[in-house]
């Protein structure tokens, strides 16, 4: 049911949080994103397509194709406020944390150890190095 299907029916639109053209906070995947509410919808459960009850909203991710809008229920939505602003801030910086680590721990596992295992690796790219001389089989 949308925004004018719900007004029409004489239910209440108070239950929605968010309303059309709002800014908000939205999260896809571990980190928040700016979006802006397009529609929004109080669905009651008995539609097998959508069987989630309860507010959702479709969102467009600012800077982001379209292809990217998606219906989202109110638990991934967040008021644009300082406070949220300062979540995604902190969100953001953890995720760098994390990849940073990750990549440090890739790093080290391919790093040879010994000067016996440098000299392998550096013989071995070499080889990989090479480019494969052409056959030239143009008949003229």
């Amino acid at each position: 049911m949308t925004d004018k299907a719900a007004a029409a029916s004489g239910s209440s639109a108070t239950t929605l949080l968010f309303r059309p053209n709002e800014r908000i906070l939205c999260f896809h995947g571990p980190l928040l994103y700016e979006a802006k509410v397009v529609k929004t919808e109080l669905r009651d459960g008995t539609d097998p397509d959508a069987p989630d009850p309860g507010p959702h909203y479709f969102v467009h991710y600012k800077g982001w194709k379209q292809t990217w809008d998606e219906w989202v229920d109110e638990s991934r939505a967040l008021k644009f406020n300082d406070e949220n602003l300062a979540k995604q801030k902190a969100l953001k910086q953890a995720a760098l944390q994390a990849s940073k680590k990750k990549s440090i721990v890739v790093a080290s596992k391919h790093t040879p150890t010994t000067p016996t295992q440098q000299r392998a690796d550096s013989e071995s790219e070499l080889q990989r190095s090479r480019k494969r001389a052409r056959e030239s089989s143009v008949e003229k």
